[in-house]
């Protein structure tokens, strides 16, 4: 190579000077002029070796760059650190909701709250005891979630709101996107029952889900969940085998010999057209589950009971008085323990969206196999075959604003809604951006009261007026009317209540 290149070098510096053909030979080169013509054809040699080597050595360069190294961090309604590729996409956030409240209650419904008996064990005179106006942090969490190597994905979050104990909401890893099940995780997390429950509490339309929350469903669970889309994600399926879980749900254990549970969930979208601003949801939900041993399930207060499968059925109104140790968590309506080999829960979903007016409605009943009293003492043990406790809610939206609500296709329940023109006041051009305002308006009922079992029956009317300040920062106004009718001597009534949260989420 060295050769060619001198050879070529010489041939050209000789060429160069050679005159015309009728011109006369021209001088030789000096030894300086060589000297320097091998000095450039040194250096232009070494040019081409670096050359060379540094394309071969590349790609195994790449190939020892560690995964990841190479995220940016990003502002999306969140701290997020990703790659180009996005093979790699991590969320470090949180939230805050800041609740007050004020109540209107009548005196002979502050009498003692429902114990471990329940309803059917009242003294007289008892009511839900003394609803306090107060302020309080209805939610502080703290969150990392993300993808790592595109398949893999993790979600963490951390509950800071209660004063006793922090505790945690989701705590899982999976897999997604493989080839025959779309999604596998294993850990702490929802439990696929009800859109309602389904859906985040960053983007609840009302500061509380529906009384059907409380009464029926399971929120949070450790266990195994697959998931599938089906037909271009008009169709998606949640199956999950998990602890039962209805004692310490916020903090991932669970423990009582055969305690588990079954959820499954089926929905589809029929209707979908402009990227969901108009479409339609359908759904259904089933789960069984066993009773979980008394003594593990926080005490029933009797011996005998201790020592069998219990289950209960109370509700609370959507508005909270209470967080951790601080407030009243009484609940209005209360079956009290009952012993039982296993409880059926089942119910449809209906949802649409049409542009920016929505209706979401839900029912769920549950049938709990062999029931038996605990109490009142009277009607210990006494068999009341296959009672069926159920309730629905119906509730409606409309943003005078024009957006429309969110949905997740992935899973099928409701998302956050985009922002079309985000509070901004331009001082200099004297314009004012108002955000999103979004009023609505929700009905729900439970019925507690089956087979001589009397849990009490709960009405529930809520209006509610969203300020959506930016994609991840609102203020909610809910007005409530919740009458409490059960069975005497437990005092029936109206209790009225207002309350305003201030939700940040990042």
């Amino acid at each position: 190579m060295r050769r060619l290149l001198l050879g070529l070098g010489l041939s050209a510096c000789v060429a160069s000077v050679l005159p015309a053909a009728e011109s006369p030979a021209p001088a030789p080169l000096t030894e300086q002029e060589v000297r320097e013509l091998r000095e450039r054809l040194d250096k232009l040699e070494k040019q081409v070796e670096a050359t060379r080597t540094a394309t071969e050595t590349k790609p195994a360069a790449d190939a020892a760059k560690p995964a990841g190294s190479d995220m940016k961090p990003v502002w999306d309604n969140g701290l997020w650190f990703r790659t180009p590729d996005k093979d790699f996409n991590i969320h470090l956030g949180g939230r805050i909701h800041a609740d007050s409240v004020w109540w209107r209650q009548p005196v002979y419904l502050k009498g003692p709250p429902p114990g471990n008996g329940g309803i059917p064990n009242s003294n007289p005179g008892d009511g839900v005891g003394p609803l306090d106006d107060g302020f309080f942090f209805r939610r502080v969490r703290i969150r990392a979630d993300g993808t790592v190597s595109q398949h893999v994905e993790f979600m963490f979050e951390y509950d800071f709101e209660n004063l006793n104990q922090i505790a945690f909401d989701h705590m899982w890893v999976g897999l997604k996107d493989l080839p025959v099940i779309n999604t596998i995780r294993i850990g702490q997390m929802k439990v696929p029952q009800g859109l309602d429950m389904m859906g985040n509490d960053y983007h609840l339309t009302f500061l509380e889900r529906s009384a059907l929350s409380d009464a029926f469903w399971t929120l949070f669970a450790p266990g195994v969940e697959i998931a599938n889309t089906y037909f271009d994600q008009h169709m998606t399926t949640q199956s999950m085998f998990h602890r039962a879980a209805t004692n310490q749900p916020y903090n991932g254990s669970d423990f009582g010999d055969g305690a588990y549970a079954f959820t499954t969930r089926v929905t589809g979208t029929p209707v979908w057209e402009c990227d969901g601003r108009y479409m339609v949801h359908l759904g259904a939900n089933y789960q069984w589950r066993r009773g979980e041993p008394g003594r593990n399930a926080g005490g029933t207060g009797n011996a005998f009971a201790d020592t069998q499968n219990v289950v209960r059925f109370r509700d609370r109104p959507e508005l909270r008085d209470a967080v951790g140790t601080g407030g009243n968590s009484a609940r209005f309506t209360d079956t009290g323990w009952l012993i039982t080999n296993g409880v059926s829960t089942m119910g449809p979903e209906f949802m649409t969206i049409w542009g920016p007016f929505s209706v979401q409605a839900e029912a769920t009943c549950s049938f709990v196999d062999g029931a038996r009293q605990v109490y009142p003492t009277a009607d210990f043990n006494k068999a009341r075959g296959t009672p069926m406790f159920w309730g629905g809610y119906v509730q409606t939206s409309y943003f005078l604003t024009g957006e429309n609500r969110g949905y997740d296709r992935r899973f099928g329940y409701f998302d956050r809604p985009k922002i079309l023109n985000p509070f901004r006041w331009y001082c200099g051009d004297n314009v004012l951006q108002c955000g999103a305002w979004e009023m609505a308006y929700r009905f729900s009922y439970t019925d507690l009261n089956d087979n001589g079992i009397s849990g009490g029956l709960l009405y529930e009317h809520t209006v509610g007026l969203n300020w959506y300040l930016q994609d991840n920062l609102k203020l909610q106004f809910n007005y409530l009317n919740i009458r409490r009718d059960v069975i005497e001597p437990a005092n029936s009534g109206t209790v009225h209540a207002l309350g305003m949260r201030a939700a940040f989420y990042f």
